[in-house]
């Protein structure tokens, strides 16, 4: 039997993700017996494992102190941690620079005309990330605003590093005054890379308060791919997927080799990204016509899907008038798609969501949907996706 300890942090859920990797390596090798207990970046290494007898560790640990403790045991290290662990100590995380370029090529493609990074000060992961973006986008002829937002660390916790106040106390806080600053300042619309879920939930929050339209006038992407934070946000956060369920599953595999003998890797070994998860915060098109601008706002944000109608009766309110076939022909030029076009592709992904996400009735579905019925929401979602909506509940395809 080969026994493990781990020493991971799963506050957040990129830990969890190693957690879960780690557990598919368990479940495919039988010869494997972890030890988790909760553990928080700032604790010092649990005095189980000099007391047990261990193969090896796999570790997020990010301070000197505890990698000495860790080599004090004498047995394969493998830390999944974002900064370099010293040497002898096998490394394994994400690759940083891929996730900076999927982040940068997801807002080029918003067309957005300017582009910005915020991430949190004394985290050397956002730093990286902040490098990579402005080094992808330099490729372009992009110089794209920097923000490092400042963490501050609680009075009587100043062994507490930066990142760990960062994961712990930087939730979403409305009242950021620099960063407020930053955003008036920007040129808009503009499109800004967050060092993660927690930076991007901020930025938005500042938004929120401001009145700042998002994504019409700032437009967000995070990293993590935190499902909680993602949804908690307003509006839904867009994330780059890591992959760290794959990071746990591959650190598992290093050690075990390690284990039975292998030589640790003289470079840190990168997991590269797996997709842009996109969501209402970058669900935007840039174009300078404000009455297509505050038509696709309407269409995106009503509560109850609207129809063309209605689009035309909301800009009619507002002192726009215009008539059906000018406002068709402005989207056509501008977009490539009519209104009508935007509104289906609203609905569907509502009604995706709320067959992946909740146990309403189909009926209830359709009504929130704006499609009057279960009839019409069958007969629309079929056409459209060539399934029906039950089939689509259960994943079948």
């Amino acid at each position: 039997m080969i026994n493990v300890g781990l020493v991971i942090d799963a506050i957040g859920s990129y830990g969890r993700g190693l957690l879960r990797g780690i557990a598919r390596f368990v479940h495919a090798n039988p010869s494997w017996a972890v030890r988790y207990e909760e553990w928080a970046e700032g604790d010092a290494v649990p005095r189980w494992l000099a007391r047990g007898q261990f193969d090896g560790v796999l570790c997020r640990i990010r301070q000197p102190r505890q990698f000495e403790s860790l080599r004090r045991l004498n047995i394969p290290i493998v830390d999944l941690g974002s900064l370099p662990p010293p040497p002898g100590i096998a490394n394994i995380h994400s690759d940083h620079t891929a996730i900076s370029r999927l982040a940068a090529e997801h807002l080029l493609a918003c067309e957005l005309p300017n582009l910005a990074y915020c991430g949190f000060e004394g985290q050397l992961a956002s730093t990286h990330r902040q490098i990579a973006f402005q080094e992808h986008l330099a490729g372009r002829g992009i110089r794209p605003a920097v923000l490092q937002i400042a963490v501050r660390v609680r009075a009587g916790s100043q062994q507490l590093r930066t990142i760990h106040a960062t994961r712990r106390t930087a939730h979403a806080e409305p009242h950021d005054p620099a960063l407020a600053l930053w955003l008036d300042r920007l040129p808009k619309p503009v499109g800004i890379m967050a060092c993660n879920d927690l930076c991007g939930r901020r930025i938005l929050a500042v938004c929120q308060r401001k009145g700042l339209h998002v994504p019409e006038q700032v437009a967000v992407i995070g990293v993590d791919n935190d499902e909680v934070l993602c949804a908690l946000a307003i509006p839904a956060l867009s994330s780059v997927e890591p992959g760290s369920d794959r990071i746990g599953f591959g650190a598992a595999e290093l050690l075990d080799r390690l284990i039975k003998g292998a030589q640790v890797p003289s470079t840190a070994l990168l997991v590269v990204p797996l997709e842009v998860v996109p969501r209402t915060s970058t669900d935007t098109i840039f174009v300078a016509d404000p009455m297509v601008v505050r038509a696709l706002r309407y269409i995106r944000t009503e509560t109850r899907i609207p129809a063309v109608e209605d689009v035309l009766a909301h800009l009619n309110n507002h002192s726009m008038l215009v008539s059906r076939s000018t406002l068709e022909r402005r989207f056509k030029t501008l977009l490539g798609f009519l209104p009508h076009d935007e509104i289906v592709r609203v609905r569907l992904r509502r009604i995706e969501r709320l067959l992946r996400d909740t146990e309403y009735p189909l009926w209830r579905i359709a009504e929130i949907s704006g499609l009057g019925g279960e009839p019409h929401l069958n007969r629309f979602f079929k056409s459209h996706r060539n399934l029906s909506p039950g089939k689509f509940r259960r994943g079948i395809q």
